[in-house]
């Protein structure tokens, strides 16, 4: 910018004043700066040069009916899966319903379809419902298999205070014969008080604690209807 300026008032013309100049530089300069900060919360890097990374977690979930009937039982957590667009470290934002475009500065630390495998296997192993998460193919018996696919989390600036969508649908099958017995669609919208990274991370953990606690409901009276004689 110094370059520029220096530049600019060699070839000045003798009348003009050159403190006016650089004024008019700075007022350039400050409007230009107030424009990159409304255009969005991810154009400016992180002070170190590095971009900031946000997880999702297991949440804690509340048993609304933690009373067991029957043994708990095994479950086989099919590879979680997500959308083309989203399977990637980069957090994704919409201005239109039409667009998808990434933070430049903010990543998660794993792509959605591990973040969610993790998430998934983490709280259902620690329902009392659940007496085992087998990951995969693995040969072993099970009562239960789940398989979800993450079809959409977004942060979506279209809205004036920017919202925060979780798309998901996940499949209960019966182990033997993978006979489908039911199915989850979970879609939800939470509101975040600012558009910034930190404001759509958060959002998006409070819908994967909605979005377990709905899969654990459903889990728990799938096991229920569990039977021994069904048992691989």
């Amino acid at each position: 910018m110094s370059m520029i300026l220096e530049r600019n008032l060699r070839n000045r013309p003798e009348n003009v004043d050159r403190m006016a100049i650089v004024s008019r530089f700075a007022g350039f300069l400050s409007t230009a700066m107030l424009m990159v900060v409304l255009a969005g919360c991810s154009v400016f890097p992180a002070p170190d040069g590095e971009p900031a990374h946000w997880r999702l977690v297991a949440p804690a979930l509340e048993e609304t009916d933690p009373g067991v009937s029957g043994p708990a039982v095994t479950v086989r957590l099919v590879e979680t899966r997500a959308s083309n667009a989203i399977d990637r470290r980069d957090m994704a934002y919409s201005r239109t319903q039409q667009s998808l475009a990434y933070y430049r500065d903010n990543r998660w630390v794993a792509s959605p379809a591990i973040m969610f495998d993790e998430i998934i296997d983490e709280s259902l192993s620690a329902r009392p419902w659940v007496s085992n998460v087998i990951q995969g193919g693995a040969r072993v018996p099970t009562d239960l298999a789940l398989h979800c696919e993450i079809q959409q989390i977004e942060h979506q600036l279209e809205y004036v205070d920017g919202r925060v969508r979780l798309k998901a649908a996940c499949s209960w099958y019966r182990s033997e014969g993978r006979q489908l017995i039911d199915t989850l669609l979970f879609d939800q919208t939470v509101g975040v008080e600012r558009n910034d990274a930190e404001h759509y991370a958060a959002g998006a953990q409070q819908l994967v604690a909605d979005f377990v606690q709905a899969l654990n409901d459903q889990g728990r009276a799938l096991a229920a209807d569990v039977g021994e004689p069904d048992r691989q």
